[in-house]
């Protein structure tokens, strides 16, 4: 299924180097793109429905498990290597950035809460700007740490954490919410990672049932 809200959910990582950054960049766009409907929602007055309300706890779930994956499996692993101050630096910054999404994530449910239309686009615009930014970060200056001291052993190593902290059940909403609004090139690209009995469950259940919880249609 499709939707016009993300243009930009194509955003696949570069050809050069050995590490497929594939899922990480899929799962940027779908950050972004909830975003964008969150907003969108707010500009037709249906950002309180219940579709709205699922689709922002899917968010707040997904961003959480992310970041949390990076913070004990990817960036521990990268301080285990001799980095160099700079490449120190990089981590670090990763890290604050990431401290900084509870404090926007707050702001924006006490604006759903507190049904203040002014607080909630503010937040709504602050976080896509702060998100923005550190996932460009992360992409330009901590993903060329992890292909040049990782490599695809390591990055494997941690996509298997994300995978064993979201199960089997995790997966049943990851991987719909992850290829929500993505080409068919990169459905394609996802899916082909998986076994086949994973991609029948996300073709014949997992992904209906998300799409019929979260109001989404093709």
């Amino acid at each position: 299924m499709t939707n016009s809200t993300n243009a930009g959910n194509d955003h696949t990582s570069p050809l050069a180097g050995t590490v497929d950054f594939t899922m990480m960049y899929a799962a940027h766009a779908a950050f972004t793109r909830d975003l964008q409907r969150l907003r969108l929602a707010y500009e037709r007055g249906d950002v309180r429905t219940p579709a709205a309300r699922a689709r922002w706890a899917t968010f707040t779930k997904q961003i959480h498990i992310h970041h949390q994956a990076e913070d004990t499996a990817l960036w521990p692993l990268l301080r285990n290597k001799a980095l160099r101050p700079d490449e120190i630096t990089v981590l670090d910054e990763m890290e604050a950035e990431h401290a900084q999404i509870d404090p926007h994530l707050e702001h924006i449910d006490n604006a759903l809460a507190s049904d203040n239309a002014a607080s909630l686009m503010e937040s709504i615009d602050a976080f896509a700007t702060s998100l923005t930014v550190h996932m460009r970060h992360e992409e330009n200056e901590a993903l060329p740490l992890v292909e040049a001291y990782l490599g695809p052993d390591g990055w494997a190593a941690f996509t298997a954490t994300i995978r064993k902290t979201q199960g089997l059940r995790g997966g049943a909403e990851f991987l719909p919410w992850l290829l929500d609004d993505a080409s068919e090139v990169i459905q394609a690209k996802v899916l082909g990672l998986l076994p086949p009995p994973v991609r029948f469950l996300y073709r014949r259940i997992w992904a209906p049932k998300y799409h019929r919880i979260a109001g989404i249609t093709a």
